[in-house]
Formats: C-alpha cells, structure tokens, sequence
C-alpha cells in the first residue's frame, strides 16, 4: 500500500492481498517470476508487446495464472499527474527487487539497532530493463531506477514504524514500542502542504515524530473544524503576544 503512494494506494493493497505469502516466497527467487506475478495481477501484461522482456513477463504470468488460477485485480493503476519515477510500473518493478532480496525482512527490521540498518534494508533498485524505461514496451532515456531516500523514509514514517509498535503492543514487548516510537524521532520530518502551514504559525516540525503529529491534528481536529478541541487551535484563537510553544 505505501509502495502506491497515495494515488494508487488502494490497487498496490488489492494486489498484495491477490498474491498468497506463500506463492511469492517460492517465486521470489528469479525475479522476473516475481516481477511477472505483480505486473500481471496489477492487469499491465494485457498488451501486445515487442520487446522481449514484456514478453517473457507476459508468458510467465500467463502460465502461472492458470496454474494457480490467479484473478488479476479490478482496480486500475494511475499515471497522470505524477512523477515519472513515481509511476506504479517503477514501483512494482522495486517491490519486486525487495521480495527478491529480502530473507525474514520483518526479522532483521525487528533487530535493527538503528535507522542505517533499515534504510539499507529498503534501499533497492529495479533491474536494469527499468533504468530504460518507465513504462512496459516504451523505451526512455537511462536513469537508474532507485527507491530513493525520501520514499525509503515515506515506508519507514508510514509502514515499518506502525507495524513494529503494532508488533510490540501485541506481544507486550515494551522494548520493541520504544524503538519504533525512537525511529520516528530520529527520522526525518516530512515536508508537504500541511507541515508547512503548520510551521508558518509558529509550529516546530523538526523530526517525523512532529510531521505525524501535525498530519493527525489536520486529519482529525482541522478537517472537521474542531478548532476549540485542538490546544493549537485554542492558542490560534486567543489573543496572544507570546509565540506558540
């Protein structure tokens, strides 16, 4: 779901919950296996292709479909109005880097000391036909396709962190909670619409830890006009000559 960013949040999800654990596991050893059963559910293999390795994807998912009678998902996948590198095929074709390279991911995420371990963790990049193009059958100029770090810190904000205090709260384990609640504060604060006006009242957003503080308040206090619920909102609101703490 991260991996789809906002836009196509909802389709990466259907299509992560199409493919069994299991079946990615015993696949994720060729990538281009891997790779085909993302695209392929993800419904981009429905074309006629030319180049050879749309259509290599293209018979493997074919052949794995019937095999495992797959039902590709509804949703359609968005590119307009977006990055480029942001499109859904660079980000299926990065997931499928991760699940190739990844043995016990949550394992290792569990006994990371600190924030390097896991930014090394996620820090893929497609294969080499992805550094050509954007799209399946449309070559482009070279750019390696690399997760990036502003996306690495998105899964670690959005995923990593919720999942291992999630984990912790389950299992009562304390020491867990703390470090994902340490990760947040050592991580870097998002930036966006909502952070920066925030920040032109007066409201600090040094680290993630604040940019998922001020996201929930606009979220859960400003959209619905709960100002006089919201301490912020109460300071605003106030005659005041002092600046916001």
């Amino acid at each position: 779901r991260n991996f789809g960013s906002t836009v196509n949040s909802d389709a990466f999800e259907k299509i992560a919950r199409s493919l069994p654990l299991r079946l990615l596991a015993k696949h994720k050893h060729q990538l281009h296996q891997a790779e085909a059963l993302l695209f392929g559910q993800a419904g981009l293999l429905e074309n006629e292709f030319q180049e050879s390795y749309p259509l290599l994807l293209q018979k493997e998912y074919r052949f794995y479909k019937k095999k495992y009678q797959l039902k590709p998902v509804s949703l359609p996948l968005y590119f307009l109005r977006m990055r480029p590198s942001n499109f859904p095929t660079i980000r299926l074709a990065q997931l499928s880097m991760l699940i190739h390279h990844s043995s016990h991911l949550f394992s290792l995420i569990k006994e990371a000391s600190g924030l390097p371990e896991v930014i090394k963790l996620l820090d893929v990049k497609a294969n080499d036909y992805w550094h050509y193009h954007y799209r399946l059958d449309e070559p482009s100029a070279y750019r390696e396709k690399n997760l990036g770090e502003q996306t690495i810190h998105s899964i670690i904000i959005n995923t990593v962190v919720p999942i291992l205090f999630a984990f912790g709260h389950y299992h009562q384990d304390e020491a867990l909670k703390e470090k994902a609640l340490n990760w947040l504060q050592h991580a870097k604060a998002e930036k966006n619409n909502i952070t920066r006006g925030f920040q032109l009242v007066g409201i600090k957003n040094d680290t993630a830890f604040d940019s998922q503080a001020l996201l929930q308040l606009k979220n859960l206090y400003c959209m619905h006009r709960r100002c006089l619920e919201c301490a912020v909102g109460n300071k605003l609101l106030r005659p005041q000559k002092e600046p916001i703490p």
